[in-house]
């Protein structure tokens, strides 16, 4: 685990990841881009309240795509389900295999 020294709105911070120098550098960059935008569309000029604002957007973005990621293995499940349906029906259906010469 390799320590990885980022800045955040001009703060320095020296964070230890097991996920890597690129994606701790790829997620630091995130979020100064979302801190940035609430910085430039609020009015506020609180770096706290400008934190707490990216925060509460970026959790509602993380949670709409897990509600479409259970609604996307629900819909996957059901197709299975169906499909195995499918394939049990046509076997008892065949009866056992016979050979073709």
């Amino acid at each position: 685990m390799a320590a990885v020294k980022i800045q955040i709105l001009g703060n320095e911070y020296v964070l230890n990841s097991s996920s890597g120098e690129v994606q701790v550098r790829r997620v630091a960059a995130h979020l100064n881009a979302r801190l940035n935008e609430v910085l430039s569309t609020s009015n506020t000029s609180s770096t706290l309240a400008a934190t707490v604002l990216a925060a509460l957007n970026i959790t509602h973005e993380l949670l709409q795509l897990k509600d479409q990621q259970d609604s996307l293995l629900q819909e996957f499940e059901a197709q299975i389900d169906r499909l195995l349906d499918k394939i049990e029906r046509s076997e008892s259906n065949e009866g056992p295999c016979a050979v073709r010469a």
